[in-house]
């Protein structure tokens, strides 16, 4: 009877695959998943996250129709099996996320998986069969580009200017292009621009192609990465970022993107040298009043100082901002107040003083970065 029952338990580990991993490593992973993973889809099969175990590697792979991740991880093999199933990731992330750290353990049985964790925790979650999963895209031949983690993490900040508007599916991405030689990044919503042109060549520019992708994937993508470089490139319907251990794909977004170069051309006649912290309080105390489009208005004192006020039905606010300096004859114009403040949080930690170019009153503003000519935003003012 012992026998027997020792024969039991031995067939009930055994029943699948079983490995172990360190809780930050797979962790790490199943955050990533968690930025592609559809929160909610109609084809169910796509929340779920794939583990593929291959010796003592862990392939993980997460999917939605626009964007897909694969990841390698290193993990132990506990019984010499190679296999796969479908993890559930909505609340299979949030248990692991919740156990403690440490090593844990995966076992399959069956239908489902059991996760041994601490000295005698486990739990067990349902499991799906992997056959009907979607096969990755495939990693066509095109020529990477070695792109700093910092590039990519600066050009991703382009999608707090991208449309959220789905009617123009287009101006919802990050548009990757080349500007003469140098791997850009430009987003806008039609008020207001963001453009960043790095310093990372593009040694074949014939072979170089644009894309646009949805910004908001693209931005919780980079800044899940942490890889210190990592290779881009762009094929005919993706974007791929591919670092040592994970690939991800990015659908391009359908459509062209409108030609925005023009507008960085326009001649300016006057500028206000603003230090970029005073202006940053001074607008989060002006966006404490309900106006209309967060209106808020720059003109210059009769002392020739920067005056920043806005009002609303039910009260007003003035500021004058010391240290800043102005072209003379500079005319009162009006912005929208978040927009500008949402301006100056995409420049560097580094940057202390700002720089707005106009031509007038109904102009477009310039904001430029002192120390930091790479980056360029536009605002367009309000009436």
């Amino acid at each position: 009877m012992e026998v027997m029952e020792k024969e039991r338990v031995v067939t009930e580990v055994a029943d699948g695959i079983s490995f172990s991993v360190e809780h930050e490593v797979i962790m790490n992973a199943l955050l990533l998943c968690e930025k592609v993973v559809p929160r909610q889809s109609t084809i169910p099969i796509l929340q779920c996250v794939k583990f593929d175990l291959k010796g003592d590697t862990l392939f993980v792979t997460a999917m939605d129709t626009t964007q897909s991740v694969l990841q390698m991880l290193k993990v132990v093999n506990q019984n010499k099996m190679d296999g796969s199933y479908l993890f559930p990731a909505r609340e299979g992330i949030k248990l692991v996320k919740r156990m403690p750290h440490g090593s844990l353990s995966f076992t399959q049985k069956g239908s489902s998986v059991c996760i041994s964790y601490g000295e005698r925790g486990s739990a067990n979650l349902k499991t799906l069969d992997p056959e009907e999963f979607p096969q990755l895209p495939r990693l066509a031949t095109s020529e990477f580009i070695s792109v700093p983690i910092d590039v990519l993490r600066k050009g991703a900040l382009s999608a707090r200017f991208a449309s959220t508007n789905e009617t123009t599916p287009i101006l919802c991405g990050v548009n990757v292009y080349n500007a003469g030689g140098k791997l850009a990044f430009v987003a806008t919503d039609r008020h207001r621009i963001y453009r960043y042109i790095s310093n990372v060549a593009i040694e074949n520019e014939e072979n170089f192609r644009g894309g646009v992708i949805d910004a908001q994937h693209f931005k919780g993508v980079v800044d899940a990465l942490q890889a210190d470089k990592v290779d881009l490139c762009i094929n005919d319907t993706h974007l791929v970022l591919r670092e040592k251990n994970i690939v991800y794909f990015g659908r391009l977004l359908d459509g062209t993107y409108p030609n925005i170069e023009h507008i960085f051309g326009v001649k300016t006649d006057f500028a206000i040298q603003i230090p970029r912290g005073a202006l940053d309080e001074c607008l989060n105390r002006m966006l404490s009043l309900e106006t209309e489009n967060n209106r808020v208005t720059l003109e210059a004192s009769g002392d020739g100082e920067l005056v920043v006020h806005s009002h609303s039905e039910t009260g007003e606010v003035s500021e004058m901002i010391p240290g800043s300096k102005m072209s003379s004859g500079l005319p009162a114009v009006k912005f929208n107040g978040r927009y500008l403040r949402e301006a100056l949080l995409v420049g560097d930690r580094e940057v202390k003083t700002v720089t707005l170019r106009i031509s007038g009153p109904i102009t477009p503003g310039f904001v430029e970065y002192d120390g930091d000519t790479s980056v360029t935003s536009v605002i367009n003012p309000v009436r």
